[in-house]
């Protein structure tokens, strides 16, 4: 199976690339396309949305059944079902649909204490991990609960985010808790599912260099949604579709019962042969991906092309469980809607990493200027640049002279008396 993600090598002085990877462009609707359970439960929020968005909807699904599914299903290999999910778009298009119509089935499920919209800190997250260790975050704006983790107080934050991303097979022993010799206490497959909206600019420009290398980024699935111009008027009161309810008290109740004498019982879903070919062929094609990023010295990139293999696991049990969640298999279907969603997003990830290696205040300005000349065919006149960029005059003569000597734009030239800037191919 090939996985393409195409990219050129860092320019031959040292300087980064402006166009190390393209925009992969709008997620193809075949990608949202996934039977039963997450279908079913994207097509209810899309009839009962203001604002329907196919990307919302979808991504809604997804993350509540990574969050129905954890504790109580597994692969072979030990796949767990935890997702970081975060999708982006601007105001008014849809985003609290999804979340409210997760809050609606986990109460009526009687799981509504699995759901919460934000946590303080690590260890606010880690004690409600400790009373309920399957938990849906909701983060309206993610970029804010990104924010909490930067700095020495929310250090603790980013570090248990990353670890409960991976020891979600294992037992995690929270903290000792001063005066409370009773505390130390085991959490046994910790499941945090994260399910985060926000604001595009909001999210991608207060990113940094460290989120994006030091692993928090290449755990997440994070796309775009495009505001779908559609308004409908639905029905408050209809009630989910009965495969979706049934589905999720059987998996509600797994859960509940799972844990027998400090063993977390789990059921493992098979593949089939072809399944297991499919692996093997991505495993090769991931391989060569990251030998090539590792070579080309794009330490971002091999960050984020590092967890592609765990996503493709995760999204094709996921999609085993949507199907037939009373008697899942993994099929050669699964494992291929798995591996082309999770290219497109890596892609869409990495095109957006690019414009975010810039430390300071300066050089967040001038992945803003690549960015925003990128993202308009690659040329843009002084006038409309320096009113994206907001920056005073000053400030932005220095930074064409700064993309100049980069070699990152060509020289300035004329177009119908206007002073035209172009990204260097």
């Amino acid at each position: 199976m090939t996985l393409e993600i195409p990219y050129l090598s860092p320019t031959g002085n040292g300087s980064r690339c402006y166009e190390s990877f393209a925009d992969p462009g709008p997620l193809p609707p075949n990608l949202t396309e996934v039977p039963g359970f997450i279908g079913e439960l994207a097509g209810w929020t899309l009839a009962h949305s203001h604002r329907p968005n196919r990307i919302l909807a979808f991504t809604g699904a997804l993350a509540m059944l990574a969050h129905l599914s954890g504790r109580c299903y597994t692969d072979r290999h030990g796949t767990h079902t935890n997702l970081y999910l975060v999708v982006l778009g601007d105001s008014g298009i849809g985003k609290d649909a999804p979340r409210k119509t997760n809050s609606r089935l986990a109460d009526r499920v009687g799981i509504s204490a699995s759901i919460a919209e934000s946590f303080a800190s690590g260890e606010a997250l880690e004690d409600a991990l400790a009373k309920r260790p399957s938990l849906l975050l909701q983060a309206d704006e993610v970029a804010a609960f990104f924010g909490k983790m930067r700095g020495a107080g929310g250090r603790a934050m980013s570090e248990r985010i990353r670890r409960l991303y991976t020891s979600s097979d294992s037992t995690s022993v929270i903290r000792q808790k001063a005066g409370k010799p009773n505390s130390g206490a085991q959490i046994i497959y910790p499941h945090l599912t994260l399910f985060g909206t926000g604001i595009p600019g909001e999210f991608l420009e207060s990113l940094t260099p460290k989120e994006i290398s030091d692993g928090l980024f290449g755990r997440c699935l994070i796309l775009r949604a495009e505001d779908e111009g559609a308004y409908a008027s639905p029905d408050a009161f209809a009630g989910f579709p009965k495969m979706v309810t049934e589905a999720a008290e059987m998996f509600a109740e797994i859960e509940e019962s799972a844990t027998e004498g400090g063993v977390l019982a789990m059921k493992v879903v098979d593949e089939t042969p072809e399944a297991a070919e499919a692996f093997g062929e991505i495993d090769e094609a991931i391989k060569a991906l990251r030998t090539g990023f590792n070579n080309s010295e794009m330490p971002m990139a091999s960050a984020v092309v590092a967890r592609m293999g765990e996503k493709i696991a995760k999204l094709a049990l996921l999609w085993a469980l949507s199907e037939n969640p009373e008697s899942p298999k993994i099929t050669r279907a699964a494992v291929e809607w798995a591996a082309a969603f999770t290219v497109y997003v890596t892609r869409w990830m990495l095109f957006e990493s690019q414009f975010h290696s810039g430390e300071g205040s300066f050089g967040k300005l001038r992945d803003r200027a690549i960015a925003t000349l990128a993202r308009n065919g690659g040329t843009m006149d002084r006038r409309t640049l320096l009113r994206n960029l907001g920056c005073e005059i000053t400030t932005f003569k220095r930074l064409v002279s700064t993309l100049l000597i980069s070699e990152i734009i060509d020289e300035p030239s004329y177009v119908e008396g206007k002073l035209v800037y172009t990204l260097r191919k």
